[in-house]
């Protein structure tokens, strides 16, 4: 983070020096927020209910160069700052997972098959490469679609259980009663995430634009060999902001 605004004014001194040959290079600078979910592709059964969801407010930072290299079509790419996060509580049956819970031995790790309530807490920052194709209508509308590359700055994926038990290596094994327990998986979050990325810019002057970005990771959340969970998820979010473009 202390070395982004040196990177946006590089940015900036590229923009100047190729603006003078033919301007068909833009820069723009956004801010914005992220709304979304760390979430399976489909609902699993063993989630019987979502109680709540807050997505919490999750800030993103932006400097982008683009390039027109016809009348319609050009690329865009630069640097993004953007936290991605959320908080949750279902009512779950058959959950596998794995707790700490605090026993007369101290802090125990018991992994099972757990049924009552989970509260999740998702909150990481990424430093995001995007990459897109953009079309230019003549309109006060750019279009964008495309790729991104994020690399994991923060991490924090914890939670903890209640009001429930849980059934030891299998569905049917012994019962255990669950008054509280606590999970921490932060250090399971993976490194480099990747997706896909569609979106829109609506010009409302000659400076000034607000934007619209839905992106979707393909890569799972979680690092290869987690199963403390025995889902996989994903990075899906919408991220709406605000920006100026200077040329």
């Amino acid at each position: 983070m202390k070395r982004l605004p040196l990177l946006i004014l590089l940015l900036a001194f590229a923009l100047e020096t190729t603006a003078q040959n033919g301007k068909k290079v833009s820069f723009n600078v956004r801010a914005g927020f992220s709304i979304g979910a760390a979430a399976p592709a489909g609902i699993p059964a063993s989630i019987r209910k979502i109680e709540s969801y807050h997505p919490g407010f999750r800030p993103s930072l932006e400097a982008k160069l683009g390039y027109r290299f016809s009348t319609h079509f050009g690329l865009a790419t630069g640097l993004r700052f953007e936290q991605k996060g959320m908080t949750t509580e279902a009512r779950v049956k058959a959950y596998y997972t794995t707790f700490n819970e605090e026993g007369a031995n101290g802090t125990e790790s018991v992994t099972g098959y757990f049924t009552g309530r989970v509260k999740t807490k998702v909150k990481n920052s990424y430093l995001t490469l995007p990459l897109h194709l953009t079309y230019h209508n003549n309109s006060a509308f750019t279009f964008k679609a495309g790729g991104f590359v994020s690399l994991l700055l923060d991490n924090n994926f914890s939670g903890d259980a209640r009001d429930g038990y849980i059934r030891s290596e299998t569905p049917v094994g012994e019962r255990e009663d669950i008054d509280a327990a606590t999970y921490d998986f932060s250090e399971n979050v993976r490194r480099i995430n990747a997706g896909v990325e569609i979106g829109t810019d609506y010009r409302i002057s000659s400076g000034l634009f607000a934007s619209a970005n839905l992106n979707y990771a393909l890569t799972p959340l979680m690092e290869p060999g987690f199963r403390s969970i025995d889902f996989g998820m994903h990075n899906i979010y919408l991220n709406l902001g605000i920006g100026y473009r200077f040329h």
